[in-house]
């Protein structure tokens, strides 16, 4: 009669185990898949402009950028107050945002600046082929928006002749861009006309030759 009992209480534990694990499996099954966005310059891919021969034009390099530390994770980050943000755990970046902003204002800075033959380079890491004339640093203090809202954009700039490490401006840009849309996507679309827009405030402090 003993050994029946515990027969009894092992089975009734084996099947709230496998209660547990099937209800943990459908849930699993049933989570929402994690979407993955990036930043997007102003032109396509074909729009960017041709390489200018060496001995012609002026070479910028963008960067440093820096972003404030809440927007340095994976996730995107919104606004839901004024002084309340929220992560969403399914709408993330595709890589790193400090870097898929110094990417999209050297490609948008490119097409701004290309008909006065000025050559845009992505600054450090050894990825400049050529000295650059003048570089261009970034600090973003605000990048976020309400989806249904607006983004709004707040960064300090400025512009330097390297080689004499002289800096020839400075300027503080902020932008407001609204979301026509209720959608994660429509955000990110509205975070890079924002870019565009500080990257023709930018351009238009670069010398030319």
């Amino acid at each position: 009669m003993k050994n029946q009992k515990i027969t009894g209480f092992r089975g009734k534990l084996v099947a709230v185990f496998l209660g547990i694990c099937l209800f943990a499996a459908g849930g699993c099954a049933s989570s929402k898949p994690a979407r993955f966005y990036t930043l997007s310059p102003m032109g396509a891919p074909g729009d960017l402009p041709k390489s200018v021969p060496a001995g012609q034009g002026v070479a910028v390099a963008i960067g440093p950028v820096a972003i404030p530390d809440y927007l340095d994770r994976p996730q995107i980050v919104s606004r839901s107050g004024p002084r309340e943000l929220t992560l969403s755990e399914f709408d993330r970046w595709a890589g790193s945002l400090e870097e898929d902003i110094s990417r999209v204002l050297a490609e948008n800075l490119s097409v701004l600046l290309a008909p006065d033959d000025v050559t845009v380079l992505r600054w450090g890491g050894g990825a400049n082929p050529i000295p650059a004339e003048y570089r261009v640093g970034v600090e973003m203090l605000r990048f976020d928006g309400t989806v249904g809202n607006s983004v709004f954009l707040a960064a300090r700039w400025s512009v330097w002749r390297e080689e004499e490490r002289e800096m020839l401006s400075v300027g503080e840009s902020n932008i407001r861009e609204p979301v026509e849309g209720q959608e994660p996507a429509d955000l990110v679309e509205a975070m890079s006309r924002a870019l565009e827009t500080l990257g023709r405030e930018i351009a238009a402090a670069i010398p030319r030759k």
